[in-house]
């Protein structure tokens, strides 16, 4: 699976996040903005950054979605998911990135897939000490689907009468049209696992790389607690595998 991931919400500065890592991270930041990419393969292309400046960045480890969740500690460990780069003149950078796993924090919350960044203060020739943290949503493609399937619950985001039309075998439908719900997703957790969890892997579609209802269901997910998903990014009109009908 290529790293690649969407980052169309906006980051947060400090907060929780910083102090959940503060001692555990900042021992392990880089000396100087020398630049380096620990993981070769590119990610997209990040925007809406400060221009011309060095960022270092860094997120947990990859980690595939039906393992247990980790603690903090352990999701990021040596920070192998990590580099330094540089921002051009729109405040454009290419982070190399894997998909980073969720993870329980110290308060025991599990927060929604992100990356972590922080300026270079050329002044002080130093590190600035405002974390800046980046939500992603983690696009995956049709083999890892296939690998990951059996032991995830599959969401089709599509309306229900497109769902009933043609879906992957064993998806359930969370419409986009309509409004979702704790009672919704409960229900669909528990039929699918007999138990209830919102630390269940899933595994989220709709129709093609450019319907965004998968990403607008994943979102609502994650505000009811559920954050451990990714996102079949092409659908299911490029699905090659089984399919049902309603």
């Amino acid at each position: 699976m290529k790293a690649c991931y969407s980052c169309k919400s906006k980051p947060t500065k400090n907060g929780v996040y910083k102090s959940e890592l503060e001692h555990f991270i900042f021992s392990q930041i880089p000396k100087d903005n020398t630049h380096y990419h620990k993981i070769g393969s590119p990610s997209r292309m990040i925007e809406n950054l400060k221009p011309n400046t060095c960022i270092f960045y860094f997120a947990t480890s990859k980690r595939p979605i039906t393992y247990p969740l980790n603690k903090f500690e352990d999701a990021y460990g040596k920070l192998k998911n990590s580099g330094v780069t540089r921002t051009d003149s729109k405040g454009k950078a290419k982070f190399f990135l894997e998909c980073p796993q969720v993870y329980k924090s110290l308060s025991g919350k599990v927060h929604e897939r992100h990356l972590h960044y922080l300026y270079w203060n050329e002044t002080s020739k130093s590190w600035n000490q405002n974390l800046y943290t980046q939500p992603l949503i983690c696009n995956v493609n049709q083999e890892y689907v296939k690998k990951y399937m059996s032991k995830a619950l599959l969401i089709d985001a599509l309306p229900e009468k497109m769902y009933e039309k043609k879906h992957i075998k064993g998806a359930y439908n969370l419409p986009i049209n309509k409004r979702t719900t704790k009672e919704n997703i409960e229900k669909i957790v528990k039929k699918r696992f007999n138990k209830t969890s919102k630390h269940i892997p899933i595994i989220i579609y709709c129709y093609n790389n450019q319907c965004d209802a998968g990403e607008k269901v994943l979102k609502r997910l994650n505000k009811l607690g559920y954050n451990n998903i990714v996102h079949y990014v092409n659908g299911i009109k490029s699905w090659k595998g089984p399919v049902e009908c309603l």
